[in-house]
């Protein structure tokens, strides 16, 4: 089936879901991340800025698979994550993504233990269920906005601002692409166990 809006053209297949895992952008950054969009906004304005129900940190981009599979992977979520704690992870600057040359910004930070494995467990959980794996090395961050490439951007600002990311919960996510973007929705959340409650 194809979809046609104005001289663009999305090709949408039958049965098909375009699915990733990640991890939302809890309402204490949001507010952080909102409070510092004005003055980013006011020496950047030709930045095209990610949705607020968009934001989210990405462990996997699994693409385009057929409903059946996604079924597998929803039955099987929550157990991929058993015995993970809930942590913090600290952002550490606003930059392009993922060099100096790229049209993405995005918040990103230092290596972290806890970050790699929830991400050594997603990597584990879709090879379990059958998934190939990207192997590019992970790289935490979270796309906030799009700039032209040889715009310059500026963030000197930032410098002093602590931006920690709660990670109590990873979702599976699915995207539909529209004419004015993506829209994500939630297929299955699982919360991570909390060690003050143990």
């Amino acid at each position: 089936m194809r979809k046609h809006w104005g001289n663009s053209e999305l090709v949408v297949r039958a049965g098909m879901q375009r699915v990733f895992i990640g991890i939302p952008v809890d309402k204490h950054l949001q507010k952080k991340i909102n409070e510092l969009s004005g003055p980013i906004k006011n020496s950047n304005p030709n930045l095209r800025w990610v949705a607020e129900t968009n934001r989210h940190l990405t462990l996997a981009f699994i693409g385009n698979i057929p409903d059946l599979k996604v079924e597998i992977l929803r039955r099987q979520f929550e157990q991929a994550y058993q015995g993970c704690s809930q942590f913090k992870y600290r952002f550490s600057r606003l930059a392009r993504f993922p060099g100096a040359a790229s049209g993405i910004i995005a918040l990103t930070g230092e290596p972290d233990t806890a970050m790699d494995h929830i991400f050594q467990l997603t990597r584990r959980f879709l090879g379990n269920v059958g998934f190939d794996f990207d192997s590019k090395k992970f790289r935490p961050h979270v796309t906030l906005a799009r700039i032209r490439r040889k715009q310059q951007l500026n963030t000197s600002f930032l410098h002093a601002t602590e931006l920690n990311l709660a990670v109590d919960r990873v979702w599976l996510y699915q995207s539909s692409l529209t004419a004015s973007g993506s829209i994500y929705s939630t297929l299955e959340e699982t919360m991570l166990s909390n060690a003050a409650e143990s």
